[in-house]
């Protein structure tokens, strides 16, 4: 084999031995968020009426629903589990656990034109920001209670208990669009893992094809919505599920959550 034959190679390996890693990285994203029949669903409703959100079964729905006032939204979400096979469980697991860093995937880019142009996203700004600032500020909240006890833990007192996780926080949160990289980087597994918690959101204008939430793998939670407004009561559902609660008055929205 001549010289020229052996260089040429060399320069295809080197040329296209990372194009193909990246592609390959692209290609897996699609089979993260498809991984097939979950091992368990559960149903919820979620009812904004009246200035408020209130999360019910179906069943709760139905003896409800012939006297909601008028006016009155009913978002039908449903929660997948692909961990455990308990949907609830898998999202206590995936939001409570104890990570590094999380990253908060907002849209694609076209949500950037909620800023400047909102006429031109394929959806409602209003309630993309709404879901937007939701999540951010319960993913915030968790991680900031995490710190706090690791700072207890490690003899700091309240206050700087409270200082420390504050720091620790902003330090260790991103937000992200869902670009070509940021699909490869879910891909190859260094976003959603266990030690970079990702939080996914699929609104109409990333083609949502259902109403629906789950945890594909540890630390990584898809939140997906045909509407920015169901996103938006999803985010609900996931507060409640977890047992979250907001202090006094620190509520992102107007609107209160309740369960």
């Amino acid at each position: 084999m001549s010289r020229k034959i052996v260089a040429l190679i060399i320069v295809l390996l080197v040329v296209l031995t990372p194009v193909s890693y990246v592609l390959y990285g692209y290609s897996k994203f699609s089979a993260v968020l498809n991984p097939g029949a979950p091992k368990g669903e559960s149903h919820y409703i979620v009812l904004y009426s009246g200035g408020q959100f209130y999360v019910l079964s179906p069943a709760q729905y139905e003896s409800a629903r012939k006297s909601l006032p008028p006016g009155s939204k009913v978002f039908n979400i449903t929660l997948k589990s692909y961990i455990t096979g308990s949907p609830e469980v898998d999202l206590n697991i995936t939001l409570r656990s104890v990570y590094d860093k999380f990253v908060i995937v907002i849209g694609n880019p076209s949500v950037q034109e909620c800023k400047s142009n909102p006429q031109l996203y394929p959806g409602s700004c209003q309630f993309r920001t709404a879901a937007v600032t939701e999540i951010s500020a319960l993913v915030s909240s968790i991680f900031s209670m995490n710190y706090y006890l690791l700072a207890k833990s490690k003899g700091y007192n309240n206050t700087s208990a409270k200082e420390y996780a504050y720091e620790q926080t902003q330090l260790r949160h991103d937000i992200a669009y869902l670009s070509f990289w940021t699909k490869f980087d879910i891909g190859r597994g260094a976003l959603g893992n266990d030690k970079v918690l990702t939080v996914l959101l699929i609104g109409p204008a990333e083609g949502a094809k259902c109403n629906c939430v789950y945890a594909p793998r540890k630390g990584l939670l898809v939140i997906e919505g045909k509407t920015d407004e169901t996103l938006r009561a999803e985010i609900v559902l996931i507060e409640n599920i977890i047992g979250f609660k907001w202090p006094e008055g620190k509520n992102p929205q107007i609107v209160s959550a309740t369960g």
